[in-house]
C-alpha cells in the first residue's frame, strides 16, 4: 500500500524513471493477446562496487606487511574461503594507506568488487551503526532500496546471501569493536576483509582472524618517505637533521607527510629550519598537554602555520562542521567566499597533507586532524601568533560567535539546497516549511540531479539533523527533515527516515509548534505503513490530525485524513477509509484546490472498488483522470488508470479494461513505474486465463514475476505460487 498522495504525490517512481532495468514491455492496444519483447526471467545485472579510497601516490616499503597479506590472498584464491585480516595500530601510522595501497595492488584478484565504510570508530560523531554500513553496501550490491530489511539481523543476513560465493574485497576503516566487524563480514566465499583499527581487538582473534601490528616506520623507510616527499637530495645533504625529524613525527606517515609538506613548496629551505620549529611548538605544546601525542599535534600547527591564513581560517572551521566530509561548494557556503577562491584554498589544505580529497570530489580531515582543527577553533580569544620567520602573521582566531555564524552558514546552504532538490523531485506537493517559500540558491536541471544531489549528500544532511537538534538549532532541524521526505520515499532509507524526523518531532516540540510537530508524525506514519504497519500508522495520522487541529492547519487536517484513509485502506476496511476521504475531500473543496480533489476522487474510487460499488468507483476515476493528464501527472495518471482497470474487471467488463491495460503498460513503461506495470501484465494474466487463452496467462505472469522480485513486493509469491498450480502446471 502506497503512502498517501496528499504528502508524497507519487513522484517516487517517475523521478526514479533513469533507474529502471530489466524486461521492457511495450504494448499498443490490446486486441486479446501480449508481444513481449526479451527474456522475462533475465535478472538485472548486478553492479561491480568499486569503492575504496585512493591510496597515497608516495608509499613508502612496506614489504614485510605486503608479503603477509599477500600470502592470506593466496590462501583466500587456493581455498576459497574468506579471510578477516585487523591491522592494528597507533592513529596516522599509516593502516588505511597499506590496505588501501594492497586492495589496489590485488584488485583483479577480486573481480565481484571492493566495499568500502569508515566506521568512525574514533570520531567523536562515532561509531557508525552497522545497519547504516550494511544498508549503504546492500545498495552498492544492487539490492533494490525496497527489499532491504529493516531488522538488523535479517539485514545482516540478506548481506551474508547477497556476497555468498562472491570474490570480494572488504576494508572497515576505523573499527572500534569486534560485534562491528563481524555484523560486516561477507557470506561463505572468497571474500577478504582488512579492518584497521588503534584497539586490540581479541574478539576477533578468537574467530580466527589474523591480526598485524602496523607499527611506526622504521628509521630507513622514515628517511625514503621523507626524501620522496621532497624530491630533492635535502635528506642526503643534512642527514642529521633528517634523522631528528622523523624522530620529532614519531615515525608515524601521517605526521611526516604533513611536517614534509611546507618544505615541499620551498626547495630552498634547509631542514634544520623545519626541525628547529618542530622543536619549538613541541616544546610549547607540552607544556599545555600530556594527553595527546605531541608530535603529531606539533606538526599539524607547525604546519598549519606555514599556510596563508584564508587556509588557516578554512582548516580551523572544517573542524566544527557536522559530518566527516563536504564538497567545495558547502565549503564555500562556510567561509562566505566564491567556490573557485574556495577550491583553492581546498587545495592548499591537500597540499598541507590538512586535508584529504576522497572520491566524488568530497573532502575530509582525517580525524586527529579533526581534533587538532577544532583544539584551534576552540579559542575564544584574539591573539596573534609568531611566524616561524618571527613576524607576525595577524592571525586573528575566531570567536565562538564567528564560529557559529560560520556553521549557521553552511547548515543554510545545506537546507536551501535540499529543500530546492524536494522541489524538483516533486513540485506538486504542498509544503509547511517557510525554507520552501524562499527563492532556492542551487537549482537543479531535472529530477535525475536532484536525487543524485540528496543521495551523495545523504549521511552529511542528516549528521546535520543531529546537529541541529543538539545545539538548540530546532528550526532548521524540522525543515531540513521536510526536505529530505522524497528522496526518503524513493530510495528507502529507513533508518536514517526514523533516525531525522524522530530528531524533527523532537525539535518541533521543543518549540512548541504544532503545525510543524504534525508534519513530523505525519512522514514517521508514511514510514511506519511503508514498514506494513498500517495500525501503527493510522495511530500516528490521528496523533497528527490532532497537532494540525490545535494549529488550525485546515490543509494538514487534510493530509492527515487522507493518510489515515490510507490506512484502513491497507487494513481492509474500506469503509472506514470512504469516511475519512470523504472529510479530506471536502477540505480540499473548501479550499479550492484541484490537485486536492483529484486525489480524494481517486481515493473515493479505490474505497468504492473495494466496497463493489463498481459504477461509483468508475465515476470516480474518470473524474479523477480528467486532471490527471498524461502530459502533467503521468504517474497519476498510471495509479488512477490501476484502479479502474480493476474495477472494470471486478465488474465483468473485460472489453472495457483492455483499452486502460494497454494505456498503462504504454505510460508506465515509459516513466519507469514498474510496480504498476507488473500489477497490469497480472490483470491481462487474469483475462487470458478467464478466456482459456494459458499459454498467454503463463507468459504475461512470468514477465511480472521478476519485476515483483526485484522490488521484494508481496505479490511476487502470490505470483510464483499460482505458477506453480493448474492450469499452468499441467501445461509445462
Amino acid at each position: 500500500m502506497p503512502p498517501p498522495e496528499g504528502e508524497h504525490p507519487g513522484a517516487a517512481h517517475h523521478a526514479c524513471a533513469s533507474d529502471v532495468s530489466g524486461t521492457v514491455v511495450q504494448v499498443g492496444t490490446v486486441h486479446g493477446s501480449v508481444h513481449l519483447h526479451g527474456d522475462p526471467n533475465t535478472p538485472a545485472g548486478v553492479p561491480v562496487p568499486r569503492q575504496l579510497p585512493v591510496p597515497p601516490r608516495l608509499f613508502t616499503n612496506r614489504e614485510a606487511e605486503f608479503r603477509q597479506l599477500e600470502a592470506l590472498r593466496r590462501d583466500v584464491a587456493r581455498e576459497g574461503s574468506g579471510r578477516t585480516v585487523v591491522l592494528t595500530g597507533t592513529g596516522g601510522v599509516g593502516k588505511t594507506a597499506l590496505a588501501t595501497r594492497f586492495l589496489e595492488s590485488v584488485g583483479p584478484a577480486f573481480p565481484d568488487g571492493a566495499l568500502y565504510a569508515d566506521l568512525l570508530g574514533f570520531t567523536e560523531a562515532g561509531p557508525a551503526d552497522p545497519a547504516d554500513v550494511l544498508d549503504t553496501f546492500l545498495r552498492a550490491l544492487g539490492a533494490d532500496p525496497a527489499s532491504i530489511p529493516h531488522d538488523f539481523s535479517a539485514r545482516a543476513a540478506s548481506f551474508r546471501s547477497r556476497t555468498h560465493g562472491r570474490r570480494i574485497a572488504v576494508l572497515l576503516d576505523n573499527a572500534v569493536s569486534a560485534a562491528q566487524v563481524r555484523a560486516l563480514t561477507p557470506g561463505q566465499g572468497g571474500h577478504l576483509l582488512l579492518a584497521t583499527t588503534r584497539l586490540h581487538l581479541t574478539g576477533l582473534r578468537l574467530d580466527g582472524a589474523e591480526v598485524m601490528d602496523i607499527r611506526p616506520l622504521g628509521e630507513i623507510e622514515a628517511i625514503e618517505l621523507v626524501a620522496d616527499l621532497l624530491g630533492d637530495d635535502r635528506t642526503r645533504s643534512d642527514p642529521a637533521a633528517t634523522r631528528r625529524l622523523v624522530e620529532l613525527c614519531g615515525r608515524l606517515p601521517l605526521a611526516l607527510r604533513a611536517a614534509v609538506s611546507g618544505l615541499a613548496l620551498r626547495p630552498h629551505q634547509p631542514l634544520n629550519r623545519l626541525v628547529s620549529r618542530l622543536a619549538r611548538e613541541g616544546n610549547r605544546l607540552a607544556e599545555l598537554s600530556h594527553s595527546r601525542e605531541l608530535s603529531v599535534d606539533t606538526v599539524f600547527t607547525a604546519s598549519y602555520r606555514l599556510l596563508p591564513e584564508p587556509a588557516r581560517r578554512l582548516y580551523r572551521l572544517l573542524g566544527t562542521i557536522p559530518g566527516r566530509d563536504l564538497t567545495a561548494e558547502a565549503a564555500a557556503a562556510l567561509l562566505d567566499r566564491g567556490t573557485n577562491e574556495t577550491e583553492d584554498l581546498l587545495a592548499d589544505l591537500v597540499a598541507a597533507n590538512l586535508l584529504e580529497e576522497t572520491f566524488g570530489e568530497r573532502f575530509r580531515q582525517h580525524d586527529l586532524i579533526r581534533l587538532h582543527a577544532r583544539s584551534l577553533s576552540g579559542s575564544e580569544q584574539s591573539e596573534t601568533e609568531q611566524s616561524e620567520e618571527g613576524g607576525e602573521t595577524g592571525e586573528t582566531r575566531e570567536t565562538g560567535e564567528t564560529v557559529t555564524a560560520a556553521v549557521d552558514r553552511l547548515i543554510d546552504y545545506y537546507l536551501h539546497t535540499a529543500a530546492a532538490a524536494d522541489h524538483t523531485l516533486n513540485p506538486g506537493r504542498w509544503h509547511l516549511a517557510p525554507v520552501f517559500e524562499r527563492a532556492p540558491g542551487t537549482e537543479f536541471g531535472s529530477r535525475r540531479e536532484a536525487l543524485d544531489w540528496l543521495e551523495s549528500e545523504l549521511e552529511v544532511l542528516r549528521a546535520t539533523v543531529r546537529f541541529c537538534e543538539a545545539t538548540g538549532r530546532y528550526s532548521p532541524c524540522w525543515q531540513l527533515c521536510e526536505a529530505l521526505r522524497n528522496v526518503f520515499m524513493i530510495r528507502k532509507h529507513f533508518d536514517a527516515w526514523e533516525e531525522t524526523y524522530t530528531a524533527g518531532l523532537a525539535s518541533a516540540e521543543a518549540l512548541a509548534d504544532p503545525a510543524a510537530e504534525a508534519n513530523m508524525l505525519n512522514a514517521l506514519a508514511g514510514l511506519r505503513l511503508s514498514l506494513g504497519e498500517p495500525a501503527v500508522a493510522s495511530q500516528l495520522h490521528h496523533r497528527a490530525l490532532a497537532a494540525w487541529t490545535r494549529a488550525g492547519h485546515v490543509l494538514g487536517q487534510a493530509s492527515s485524513l487522507e493518510g489515515a484513509g490510507v490506512c484502513e485502506l491497507a487494513r481492509e476496511q474500506p469503509a472506514r477509509a470512504r469516511a475519512l476521504f470523504e472529510q479530506a475531500l471536502a477540505i480540499h473543496t473548501r479550499l479550492g484546490r484541484n490537485r486536492g480533489i483529484a486525489l480524494m476522487l481517486r481515493r473515493l474510487g479505490e474505497a468504492g472498488r473495494d466496497l463493489d460499488d463498481h459504477a461509483g468507483a468508475v465515476d470516480y476515476f474518470g473524474r479523477a483522470l480528467e486532471f490527471f493528464t498524461e502530459a502533467d501527472e503521468p504517474y497519476m495518471r498510471v495509479r488512477t488508470l490501476a484502479g479502474l482497470a480493476a474495477t472494470h474487471l471486478a465488474a465483468a467488463e473485460p472489453d472495457r479494461a483492455r483499452p486502460v491495460l494497454a494505456e498503462i503498460l504504454r505510460l508506465s513503461d515509459r516513466i519507469g513505474a514498474q510496480a504498476e506495470q507488473a500489477g497490469a501484465l497480472v490483470l491481462l494474466a487474469d483475462l487470458a486465463e478467464s478466456e482459456g487463452r494459458i499459454d498467454e496467462a503463463r507468459e504475461l505472469l512470468s514477465t511480472a514475476f521478476p519485476i515483483y522480485t526485484r522490488l521484494s513486493a508481496p505479490e511476487a509469491e502470490r505470483t510464483r505460487s499460482r505458477l506453480d498450480r493448474p492450469p499452468y502446471t499441467s501445461e509445462r
